[in-house]
């Protein structure tokens, strides 16, 4: 499941960076950057190489080098996609993602945080959380 932003905004801010050509990006993706290119987002993503949520689908055979993201701002709230159980007591800890569409929540706070738990959302079992990015 990918990263849904909760409220679409009229003032959502929109950019576009250069991806590796040949590179595969998915809607919903959390990216980052590396090297100067946009790349899925990993467990060892930190806040200063995030970029935000990936806002089209490219294939290989798009032939594109230029990928348009959602930078979120502190008021944005996302539905992300846990590795465990959802639970209340996690709200207000700094998450790091397990992958580009999911957030590691262990139950203890992360130094290394860029996903910050606000509530959980459905059933635990449904494994999702709402939370906002820690600041850009």
């Amino acid at each position: 499941m990918p990263v849904k932003q909760l409220e679409l905004k009229n003032t959502r801010h929109l950019r576009e960076t250069d991806k590796a050509t040949g590179t595969v990006m998915t809607l919903g993706n959390i990216l980052a950057q590396t090297a100067g290119l946009a790349v899925d987002a990993d467990s060892g993503t930190v806040v200063a190489d995030l970029l935000g949520v990936c806002n089209q689908t490219i294939s290989v055979a798009d032939a594109l080098i230029r990928v348009l993201y959602i930078v979120p701002s502190d008021e944005d709230t996302f539905l992300f996609p846990t590795s465990n159980n959802s639970d209340a007591t996690h709200n207000g800890q700094a998450m790091i993602l397990a992958n580009a569409t999911e957030v590691n929540n262990t139950g203890t706070t992360s130094a290394t945080g860029i996903v910050q738990q606000v509530e959980p959302y459905g059933d635990a079992s449904d494994k999702l959380i709402i939370g906002k990015f820690l600041t850009l």
